[in-house]
């Protein structure tokens, strides 16, 4: 089994995944299928560190949202109407 962080770009879309996957819970669902299902499913040596991998980065946004939230009184329409505005001006 291989360490952490060591499978170069495969570590960042695992970890990247798993952030998404806290707005998105369904990457959740079929990052899991994809495990299990692509190469030797749960067979296959790196399985385990990447799941690892994909739900620390879940982990880690649910511990940034609930930081940030917590820091900074920061009203949900700023996200949701503003920003969208901004960027569709450019």
């Amino acid at each position: 089994m291989r360490k952490l962080w060591s499978n170069g770009w495969n570590s960042f879309w695992n970890f990247a995944l798993g952030a998404l996957s806290f707005k998105i819970p369904f990457v959740l669902v079929i990052f899991l299928i994809y495990q299990t299902v692509a190469n030797k499913g749960f067979y296959d040596k790196n399985v385990y560190t990447d799941i690892l991998e994909f739900f620390i980065g879940l982990i880690t946004m649910i511990g940034m949202s609930h930081t940030f939230n917590k820091m900074y009184d920061v009203p949900l329409e700023i996200f949701t109407e503003f920003l969208p505005d901004v960027i569709s001006i450019f």
